[in-house]
């Protein structure tokens, strides 16, 4: 090991993460920063709070902006609880005064009131990852800067953090959002740039940035195969479902992040998983039309063996779960639900 650092020693390479970069945002903008890994996201939202400072050029700012990157930053282990909202709240650049009034209703929703003069490492990841949500998002801003959907703790938390997060986005002036999730940007988007290689490619209305995307990564699987992530970034939507003697036919459809649509179906029926007997796939030019994809295949017809003593939604209840994925044996995400099929599996028999 000696050796090897003596004769190789490291080297430090100066890499150019981002190149004219030219980007203005107004009041009512919700700008989606498309692009695979690696084309400088994160970097460009780094830049645009002002934790990387640009090698040329400059970025300005008029108005309060909030940046949900990061949320240990500002935190110390051996400080407690009550005292990480005022180290986190001043590395948000709020005031002290300010951060008095917020601690309570900070403690509330993160569900740490009787943990606030804990010391920080006590707690687990969950909780330190809810202290960080209630604090980031505990005052409203003018602009608000996302990587990623902010995703924090068990389902009763993530129902009031989802509820939070669309206020915060409903009140903000401009937002700007790097998701792999292209149903979430297609719902708050209005604007979007792709980026590649630290480059904007294209920028223009969401339609048209996220076909432009579609159109990017079908050309790179082209290139480099199938895509191997496709599981992880599955969406869609089971429109229908059917009990016909026997059988349940669901019609819906699914694609993936980067515009491929996968060929992996299953239904789960209280825990028990269920591959189709058939899966035929359809046009469906109104889902490529929205969310611009590439391929228009990405609608679906699938049939499934019912269950013994199951002939309604009804009868299901909360059990009922349609995966997709790459493969029927892999799928595990579960695709939304119409809500007139919600309805139904909640309905009394």
């Amino acid at each position: 090991m000696f050796l090897g650092a003596a004769l190789d020693p490291p080297k430090r390479v100066d890499v150019e993460l981002l190149s004219g970069i030219d980007l203005e945002a107004n009041e009512g903008d919700r700008i989606a920063i498309l692009g695979r890994n690696g084309a400088g996201k994160s970097t460009l939202l780094r830049v645009i709070n002002g934790v990387y400072q640009p090698t040329s050029g400059k970025v300005t700012i008029n108005g309060s902006c909030q940046a949900l990157l990061n949320m240990s930053l500002g935190f110390n282990a051996e400080a407690t609880v009550r005292e990480n909202i005022f180290l986190r709240g001043t590395a948000m650049r709020l005031k002290a005064s300010s951060l008095r009034d917020h601690i309570e209703p900070i403690l509330h929703f993160a569900g740490l009131q009787e943990k606030s003069s804990h010391r920080l490492r006590t707690l687990s990841a969950g909780q330190k990852m809810r202290l960080g949500f209630a604090i980031s998002t505990s005052v409203q801003h003018d602009i608000i800067l996302m990587d990623e959907w902010v995703g924090a703790g068990d389902s009763d938390f993530m129902a009031k953090a989802k509820a939070r997060m669309q206020s915060r986005v409903g009140g903000s002036k401009i937002v700007i959002l790097a998701s792999h999730s292209v149903g979430l940007l297609r719902d708050i988007c209005n604007k979007g740039i792709v980026l590649e290689q630290g480059r904007i490619i294209h920028a223009g209305d969401i339609a048209s940035s996220l076909q432009r995307y579609h159109s990017l990564m079908a050309s790179v699987r082209a290139h480099d195969g199938d895509a191997t992530e496709a599981d992880q970034h599955v969406y869609g939507c089971a429109e229908t479902i059917v009990f016909d003697g026997g059988v349940i036919r669901i019609r819906g459809w699914m694609t993936s992040t980067d515009g491929h649509a996968p060929k992996g179906l299953a239904l789960e029926i209280g825990g028990i998983r269920y591959r189709p007997n058939e899966l035929v796939r359809v046009d469906r030019q109104d889902v490529m039309r929205h969310f611009g994809l590439s391929e228009p295949r990405c609608g679906f017809t699938a049939s499934f063996p019912s269950p013994d003593n199951i002939d309604s939604l009804q009868a299901l209840g909360d059990g009922l779960r349609v995966l997709g994925g790459s493969t029927s044996e892999t799928a595990n995400v579960a695709l939304r639900l119409a809500p007139a099929i919600s309805t139904a599996l909640h309905t009394e028999a």
